[in-house]
């Protein structure tokens, strides 16, 4: 049985801890939260990777790849992600939990400290970042936001949600742009870092057997400590019905298979406001797993797509639908799903989309309980979104769903952006 508490630690610090028997490595995680976009995005993308090179205490990788191994081999990743329209950098780590290794006392403390002295204690030549660190970061994340056209099946909805987006935080990237990044130098990187922790809120993580009232004396031990301060608190802005007639984007680009996305707003949906349960159920019976009305009618029946699937984006109040086409059929693919949301809107649901609908979902929050990773990202969502709601409360609320409040969940989906990437097939 996991026991899930929060606790805020001091001034715009917070620490979630996921206390459970049921693995034998534990995870941690040190993010600052910040608003997604705007002149800093590309410096605080290329931050996590320049702090990961070094700290005062271990200025260079093979310091700290010697500190990691003393640690039985753990581990410490760089994080930047997009979560609705907060940005989280810093550091995700996994190690051994203490308990099933004799002799690892102290191990989590090592780690902790090293999570806190990347964030906080930097390595620094004259007063800012290692120029040859930085330069290489910063080629690096260039490299990322090149590499991201290389994927179509990812890049075709990020494109969509740039267009339908533009005028909102949600359309800016993570990674900021490749403009941004060229103008990155050791003193602006350390400027925006300095501004980053001025302005962040930290979210801290930790999921093993250690005693919440433990992880928390460590984490305060190692952390500086923070004056008060307007620290950012996590926000989006829910768009609930689009600004008019939708749009429809035709974008040629050199692959060979046409991407097709199509981005809805939900009514005001999110996971703060509206019927959030039934919402999910409507998004799966329409198109969220291999039985859904997308997936058997549009690929299946009419073979209009090689593939076609549908995402809530809780955190953003957005419903995205995500298919491969050929070239030929966009206009018939395009008709055809918007026909399955119209039969959703219709009540054409039967009992048992309804209910494999809620074996899928009953299925995927159950699963996450035995994955701790899947649950660090989890509770990070949840803490963006201000709530506290475990993956068992949310298999109960799925319970209870109506096809009256499904019905009324597809009802209030309107069409925002079609977005299509023509593919040089013929």
């Amino acid at each position: 049985m996991q026991h899930v508490t929060r606790k805020k630690l001091g001034a715009g610090v917070n620490l979630t801890c996921v206390t459970t028997p049921k693995f034998k490595r534990a995870v941690l995680r040190a993010a600052l939260l910040l608003p997604l976009g705007g002149p800093d995005a590309a410096l605080r993308a290329c931050l996590p990777q320049v702090l990961r090179r070094g700290t005062a205490r271990l200025p260079d990788l093979g310091a700290i790849g010697a500190a990691l191994d003393d640690a039985y081999g753990a581990r410490i990743e760089t994080t930047v992600r997009k979560e609705g329209e907060t940005l989280a950098v810093g550091f995700l780590s996994d190690c051994i939990d203490e308990q099933y290794a004799p002799g690892a006392e102290g191990l989590t403390a090592s780690v902790v400290r090293l999570l806190c002295e990347m964030l906080f204690a930097p390595y620094l030549m004259d007063g800012v970042f290692s120029p040859d660190y930085t330069e290489g970061e910063k080629k690096n994340l260039l490299d990322r936001i090149a590499a991201q056209k290389n994927d179509p099946r990812q890049y075709a909805p990020k494109r969509l949600t740039e267009l339908m987006c533009e005028n909102e935080a949600y359309g800016q990237s993570a990674l900021g742009t490749a403009g941004q990044a060229e103008r990155i130098t050791e003193n602006k990187l350390y400027t925006a870092y300095r501004r980053a922790l001025d302005e962040a809120q930290l979210e801290l993580f930790y999921c093993g057997t250690m005693a919440p009232d433990a992880v928390e004396a460590l984490f305060a031990a190692a952390l500086p400590a923070r004056g008060e301060g307007a620290f950012y608190t996590p926000a989006a802005e829910i768009v609930p019905r689009p600004a008019g007639a939708p749009r429809e984007i035709v974008e040629r680009e050199p692959v060979t298979q046409g991407k097709l996305s199509l981005g809805f707003r939900t009514g005001g949906t999110s996971l703060l406001s509206g019927d959030t349960p039934a919402y999910w159920m409507f998004q799966t019976i329409f198109g969220g797993s291999t039985s859904s009305k997308l997936f058997l009618n549009v690929r299946e029946k009419k073979s209009l797509c090689y593939y076609a699937s549908a995402q809530f984006v809780g955190l953003k109040g957005i419903l995205l639908v995500n298919s491969g086409i050929e070239n030929k059929d966009f206009e018939v693919a395009r008709d055809e799903i918007t026909r399955q949301l119209e039969a959703c809107r219709a009540g054409d649901i039967s009992d048992a989309e309804i209910e494999s609908a809620r074996k899928t979902l009953t299925s995927a929050w159950r699963t996450m309980l035995d994955d701790p990773l899947t649950l660090e990202r989890y509770w990070l969502t949840q803490a963006v979104a201000g709530t506290l709601t475990p993956p068992e409360e949310r298999v109960g609320q799925i319970e209870s769903v109506t096809r009256e409040r499904i019905v009324a969940a597809a009802e209030g989906t309107a069409l925002d952006t079609v977005y299509f990437m023509k593919g040089a097939g013929k």
